[in-house]
């Protein structure tokens, strides 16, 4: 059952993604290849969706049961198909990945991009929107691998210690929590004259051109933890028109912060104060603002939340942004919709570490080929995010009970033990379930 969901899933959701695939550039020559293009890009796809988190640990039991049968029924390269034979198999995942370090990473980081724009069409995010028009965004980094010593290109750093490889994950809030991945920059950039690191600021300039060119007219409110709220970003933001509620900290803005602390007993009426109760839980939430605070020499408005839990515990949410018009219903839209919602990234992280995907392990020493991985891992991410919370978690109690890697183990199983008609009856429409 687990599997047939998933399969349909993809085919309701994502119709064309065997086409983006197979159109990938792809310079094996065409007469000798025994799998299509979309056929290796879905046997790096399984292994995340699989949790094995490893290489080694997928490619175990790749051949057995009916994998290769269903597997045919997802990429599109079915049990039919005259270079099998009769004998349909699943590549290993060294094939995949020679095939992967031969393929421009710009090219594959275009696939989430496609992927966001039909659930886009498909209006999946609407009910999300904050205010009821910006499409809420989440931005941060993450350790993508830990690299071994020696590894990479350039090996060790000149202080001797180990390379890890970084991402700037922006990524989309949708229904009921989700977090759909839309674009990453590497951040291992390496200038071996100065010996120095690339960082996540100008990472993030190089991510918000491509943001701007590929969604020129889309409207975007953007939420980043305290190290994107400085002058220069600030500035960068307004001048795309988006809108933006980051972090703010007093040690990375001090002169911010003591300017709001100043302010703030001449602005009393900037106040509201409401009681939250949720299964016997009752929290109690505070809201200050003070507008027009200086940030270097550009205007910024500065939200506080103070929240007391009945345990009793307090404490404090501060955050910049450049929302004006500031009623009382307006700022507790924006902290609680916009400002509190940066966990998910950090969430998604600390699954895709924990949770056997794979985010720290080393999938490929070559850095072409690891770059197509981690795109491959996000697009993995989408596909569980539609089959797990639209469709299992939805339909089934026991969905509910189990844990998402128990349930991603299962459909990996099933997708072994049962060959699935390759005409299955079409989903219908995707609905979220709460978490």
């Amino acid at each position: 059952m687990t599997a047939e969901a998933f399969v349909r899933v993809v085919q309701a959701a994502f119709p064309k993604l065997n086409v983006w695939l197979n159109a990938l550039p792809d310079p094996r020559r065409q007469e000798m290849c025994l799998y299509t293009a979309a056929h290796l890009w879905w046997e790096i796809i399984a292994t995340f969706l699989s949790r094995k988190g490893s290489r080694n640990g997928f490619d175990e039991k790749r051949q057995s049961g009916e994998a290769a049968w269903n597997l045919g029924i997802l990429c599109g390269q079915t049990a039919e198909d005259a270079r099998f034979g009769g004998h349909p198999t699943v590549t290993c995942s060294d094939n995949a990945a020679h095939h992967a370090r031969r393929v421009a990473p710009e090219e594959v980081a275009h696939i989430p991009v496609l992927m966001f724009r039909d659930l886009l069409e498909r209006r999946t995010f609407d009910g999300t929107r904050l205010l009821d028009r910006w499409y809420l965004m989440v931005v941060d980094g993450s350790v993508k691998e830990k690299c071994r010593e020696g590894f990479a290109e350039g090996g060790k750093s000149s202080t001797g210690e180990a390379r890890y490889r970084y991402v700037l994950q922006l990524s989309v809030v949708g229904p009921e929590g989700t977090l759909f991945p839309l674009l990453h920059e590497e951040m291992d950039v390496h200038n071996p004259e100065t010996d120095k690191e690339d960082c996540e600021l100008k990472s993030f300039a190089r991510l918000s051109q491509r943001l701007k060119k590929e969604f020129p007219k889309l409207p975007i409110c953007l939420v980043a933890d305290a190290l994107y709220g400085c002058q220069a970003v600030v500035a960068a933001w307004q001048l795309y028109d988006w809108k933006y509620v980051l972090t703010l900290k007093e040690g990375r803005q001090p002169t911010t912060w003591d300017e709001t602390i100043r302010l703030l007993p001449l602005h009393p009426a900037n106040r509201l104060r409401c009681r939250l109760g949720q299964d016997g839980q009752e929290r109690l939430q505070d809201f200050r603002w003070v507008e027009n605070v200086m940030l270097g020499e550009h205007q910024t408005n500065v939200l506080l939340q103070g929240e007391i839990t009945s345990e009793p515990a307090a404490t404090l949410y501060v955050y910049i942004t450049n929302f004006s018009n500031l009623t009382p219903p307006r700022v507790a839209v924006v902290v609680n919709h916009a400002g509190r919602e940066r966990h998910l990234i950090e969430d998604t992280f600390n699954t895709q570490k924990n949770n056997g995907i794979g985010l720290e392990h080393v999938f490929c020493a070559n850095a072409t080929a690891s770059k197509n991985y981690y795109t491959m891992m996000q697009v993995a991410q989408v596909l569980w995010i539609l089959t797990c919370r639209g469709c299992l978690q939805r339909l089934y109690d026991w969905a509910r009970r189990a844990t998402e890697q128990g349930l991603a183990r299962a459909v990996w199983e099933g997708l072994r033990a049962r060959r699935l008609p390759p005409d299955l009856p079409p989903l219908g429409q995707i609905r979220f379930h709460p978490a």
